[in-house]
């Protein structure tokens, strides 16, 4: 292609060259126009040669290569952060095996459930010794019970938890002698001079005449505990006593209130209280005993 255009542009050369000399042959003199006619003529040839040279020169140039392969872009990963798991408040308790949850906090008190193994419950209070933990307990109904530490493991600092100091009653005391006993049950929570107290029904279901009563009622939401003594079995509406015995027979049902003393300062609606009803054969709270314990929430 190069060789091609070189032979134009020479043609073209020499066919002027040629053009003038045969004007020059024709007409030995030549005038100023002719003569500026050549002139321009070659300059316009060195134009076209230099124009058909650049082209050439275009032409034979070594295209440089082109990537047309896509770019492919190195896809990036976020590793998501990883969830933490909330430590949960307060003292739990999880259980290794099942476990028999107490009246009270030692053996010697009777089985209020059997919490089974796997479960995980809060502690609410502990035992004087820390042997034993407090706990709220849902099965088929709600069981305020005592479980011992050595039957679980513990998360949480058991420090914080609030003493209930076991009464010496609790483990009931029956002459040998004597079929005694008796049943119990939460009857309503009366209010009276802006102090709460708690009635309970009694009735004697044992062989032993009762004279004297004890309750014991802690509060494990505050963790405050009342004690009302008396020897008499008394029930109240409001202000008013309704109902009084000195004594409880055979098969003769009664009530018992913790109110003078033994009220509260303040409303305990919605609180976990624990009750300890303990009966007596002998006034001032002396003779044979029998308690019973029983969670209430009024």
């Amino acid at each position: 292609m190069e060789k091609k255009w070189k032979l134009i542009s020479i043609s073209l050369i020499l066919a002027l060259a040629i053009s003038a000399c045969s004007a020059n042959s024709a007409a030995p003199t030549m005038d100023a126009a002719a003569a500026s006619t050549i002139e321009a003529l070659n300059i316009q040839v060195t134009q076209i040669a230099s124009t058909l040279n650049a082209i050439i020169a275009e032409k034979s140039a070594t295209p440089k290569p082109t990537n047309t392969s896509a770019a492919t872009a190195t896809p990036s990963f976020t590793l998501a952060p990883s969830e933490t798991a909330t430590p949960l408040s307060g003292v739990w308790l999880t259980f290794d095996s099942a476990t028999n949850c107490r009246y009270g906090p030692a053996t010697t008190y009777g089985i209020a459930a059997t919490v089974d193994a796997g479960v995980q419950l809060q502690a609410l209070a502990r035992s004087e010794d820390s042997e034993f933990f407090y706990v709220r307990y849902f099965d088929t109904s709600n069981h305020y019970c005592w479980v011992w530490k050595g039957t679980s493991y513990k998360t949480g600092n058991q420090n914080i938890l609030p003493v209930f100091t076991a009464q010496p009653t609790y483990a009931p005391t029956i002459t040998p002698t004597s079929a005694a006993s008796f049943n119990v049950s939460y009857s309503s929570m009366q209010t009276c001079s802006s102090k709460y107290f708690l009635v309970f029904n009694i009735t004697n279901t044992g062989n032993t005449t009762w004279q004297s009563v004890k309750i014991v009622i802690v509060d494990s939401t505050k963790g405050i505990t009342m004690t009302h003594t008396s020897n008499y079995f008394t029930g109240y509406s409001g202000c008013s006593l309704t109902k009084q015995e000195s004594d409880l027979t055979t098969g003769e049902p009664g009530q018992a209130t913790s109110f003078s003393p033994g009220e509260f300062s303040y409303d305990p609606t919605g609180n976990t209280l624990l009750a300890t009803i303990s009966v007596y054969s002998e006034k001032n709270q002396s003779g044979t005993v029998i308690s019973r314990v029983i969670p209430v929430t009024p």
